[in-house]
C-alpha cells in the first residue's frame, strides 16, 4: 500500500537529518511486530526490514506467501540459513555507513551479534523514531480504531444481558471474549479485566474465581484488536443494587472524566490534562486513591505515546488517539474507573466511545 511507502520515506528523511543513511528493525517472535507492521503491513511474527536507498525484506519459508500478499514494493529475500548472516551480507552490499537500529524491543546480545558481522558499519541504536511517527494517526488508522471501539461496545452490551449473581469473573471474561471473536475481533487487545466487588479496587486485576454477588461493583476494562488496531474502554456497573458509597465515588470519577475530556486539545500538555481530572478527585477527598496516570495513547498497541500523567512531558497534537481514565480505588470495598477513547483536534477532542456512562447502571 502507498501509505507504508510514505511512512518509510518519512522515517528515512528524519534519519538523514541525523546523518544516518539506513534503518533496520528486527522482528523475532513478534519482538518488534508493531513497528514492522506500521512500516510494511506485515503481520507475521518473524521478519527483518531494512530501509535505505535500497530496501530489503527478509523472512523464512513460513511467511513467504504471507509477505507476498501483505508487503508491496520491497524486494523479498527468503532466509534459508541464519537470519543475521543473510541480513549482514545484504547490508554490506549497500552504501550504508551509519545504520539506525530499532532498539526498544531488540536485545543487547542481538545488537552485539549484528555489530560483530558489520565491523565497518556504525550501528546507531534508535529508541523512538518509529514510535514518534506512530503518535498521530491517519484517516485509515482512525477508521480502524473506530471499528474496534464499536465492536467492543456492542460486545459489552451483549455480555451484560447474560450476567447473573453466581457467575465468576473468569466465566464472564471468557464469554465476553467469545462474543468479541464471533463479532470479528482478531483477538483481545489485552487480558480482559472483569473485577467484582473488592477486586475492582485493583487497577490491573486479572479475572479469577470470585463470584459476582448482589451489591458488588463490577468493573470491565476491555478492548479488542480488529484490523490491526486496538480499543481500550472501562465501564463500571452495580449488581442488584447501588450502595451509597458506590454512588458517591462513581459520581466523582464521572466528573473527573468529564473534566479530562474538556481539557484535552492539541497544544495541551499531558500533565496539564491529568491535573484537571486529578484535581476533581483531590478536592473530593480521595487524593490518595488515584495513583495511576490519566491516560495513554493507543493504536497498533494498546499502550503507545503520548502519556497523560503527572510526569508527562508530552504535548498533544492533532490526530493523536488517547484514553481518559480517572479512577478511585478503595481497598476492601472496590473501585470505579471510567475510561473513554478520544481523538485530539485543534480546538478540543472527539469522544470516540459512546457506551453510556451518565449513571451507575444496575445489572
Amino acid at each position: 500500500m502507498k501509505i507504508y511507502k510514505e511512512r518509510r520515506a518519512k522515517l528515512l528523511s528524519k534519519l538523514r537529518e541525523k546523518e544516518i543513511d539506513g534503518f533496520i528493525t528486527l522482528n523475532f517472535e513478534s519482538s518488534d511486530a508493531a513497528n514492522i507492521y506500521y512500516l510494511s503491513g506485515f503481520r507475521g511474527s518473524t521478519a527483518v526490514l531494512i530501509i535505505a536507498e535500497e530496501e530489503s525484506f527478509f523472512t523464512d519459508s513460513r511467511y513467504i506467501e504471507q509477505v507476498q500478499n501483505e508487503v508491496k514494493g520491497i524486494p523479498l529475500h527468503q532466509v534459508k540459513g541464519k537470519y543475521l548472516d543473510d541480513v549482514a551480507a545484504a547490508v554490506i552490499k549497500t552504501k550504508i555507513t551509519r545504520l539506525g537500529i530499532s532498539s526498544n524491543c531488540t536485545s543487547y546480545s542481538l545488537v552485539e551479534n549484528l555489530r560483530g558481522k558489520l565491523p565497518t558499519i556504525e550501528l546507531v541504536p534508535l529508541k523512538e523514531e518509529v514510535e514518534q511517527l506512530r503518535r498521530c494517526k491517519d484517516k485509515e488508522e482512525i477508521t480502524r480504531i473506530r471499528n474496534a471501539i464499536r465492536l467492543t461496545e456492542s460486545s459489552l452490551e451483549k455480555i451484560l444481558t447474560q450476567i447473573t449473581p453466581g457467575m465468576t469473573e473468569a466465566e464472564i471474561a471468557l464469554e465476553l471474549e467469545v462474543i468479541m471473536r464471533k463479532a470479528g475481533a482478531e483477538k483481545v487487545a489485552f487480558d480482559l479485566i472483569v473485577a467484582a466487588g473488592e477486586n475492582s479496587a485493583l487497577p490491573h486485576y486479572r479475572a479469577g474465581n470470585r463470584k459476582v454477588k448482589r451489591g458488588d461493583l463490577l468493573l470491565f476494562d476491555i478492548g479488542v484488536r480488529a484490523g490491526g488496531y486496538c480499543s481500550d474502554i472501562t465501564r463500571v456497573f452495580a449488581v442488584g443494587k447501588v450502595t451509597a458509597k458506590a454512588q458517591e465515588i462513581y459520581d466523582i470519577v464521572l466528573t473527573a472524566n468529564r473534566a479530562g475530556l474538556a481539557a484535552a486539545a492539541a497544544g495541551k500538555h499531558g500533565k496539564e490534562i491529568d491535573k484537571q481530572a486529578r484535581d476533581v478527585i483531590d478536592v473530593a477527598g480521595y487524593k490518595d486513591h488515584f495513583g495511576h496516570g490519566l491516560g495513554h495513547g493507543f493504536g497498533i498497541e494498546v499502550h503507545e505515546q503520548p502519556r497523560l500523567s503527572l510526569l508527562s512531558e508530552d504535548i498533544l497534537e492533532e490526530g493523536m488517539v488517547v484514553t481518559i481514565e480517572p479512577g478511585i480505588y478503595l481497598s476492601g470495598f472496590g473501585g470505579v474507573r471510567i475510561e473513554d477513547d478520544i481523538l485530539i483536534h485543534a480546538d478540543g477532542c472527539e469522544v470516540l466511545t459512546s457506551f453510556p456512562k451518565g449513571e451507575l447502571r444496575v445489572l
